[in-house]
């Protein structure tokens, strides 16, 4: 074997490593997307739904988050909660989406017209109707309990992933940004109201 036999034999043995790099570095992020969908499709048909409902959310959040001209916070967690986002995705995700139910709670006991009966839809309406919110946030909260049900009644071996957990966590934050300002303005209310009154 002479020196081009030997120059050819490496060239040819490096093409086709190069060409795979060159063809993953332009197709880059349709690669991820086929990667995260074939890892929902082969998780089982909960991570399925979870993944649609995921892309629900994010299109909700967006709605959200164009209409009021805020972007939905990244999650700071503590180290506790950050392991349990870790070891049990959905159990984090559940326990945030407990804490928006709990914010719920507290404004449907603000709102002035005595209704304590509502539920949390009824309560999201009637914000809407007062006109403290827009429909793209009962929207949002609809599809995020949507999920949250889905995960809720997963099965093992049918789990949601830690970087799912962290977006609906993300999505939920959204949320609670806006309702605790909702809830200030209520709390504010029944002051005013006194003031007016003297």
């Amino acid at each position: 074997m002479d020196w081009k036999q030997f120059f050819a034999s490496i060239i040819g043995a490096l093409a086709w490593p190069a060409a795979t790099v060159i063809i993953v570095l332009l197709f880059k992020e349709q690669l991820r997307l086929i990667v995260r969908h074939i890892r929902k499709v082969g998780a089982g048909p909960l991570n399925v739904e979870l993944s649609e409902k995921l892309e629900q959310v994010e299109a909700a959040g967006a709605a959200v988050q164009s209409e009021q001209g805020v972007e939905a916070p990244d999650p700071s967690l503590d180290p506790a909660t950050l392991e349990l986002v870790k070891s049990a995705p959905d159990m984090a995700f559940i326990k945030f989406f407990k804490q928006l139910e709990q914010l719920l709670l507290e404004i449907r006991a603000k709102l002035p017209d005595g209704k304590p009966y509502r539920n949390l839809y009824e309560v999201l309406r009637a914000l809407e109707k007062q006109q403290y919110i827009p429909a793209s946030v009962i929207a949002l909260f609809q599809t995020l309990r949507e999920a949250r049900n889905a995960a809720a009644h997963g099965t093992a071996g049918e789990e949601l992933s830690s970087a799912d957990a962290l977006e609906f966590i993300r999505q939920i934050k959204l949320l609670q940004g806006i309702l605790e300002a909702v809830s200030a303005q209520l709390s504010a209310q029944p002051k005013r109201a006194a003031e007016k009154r003297i």
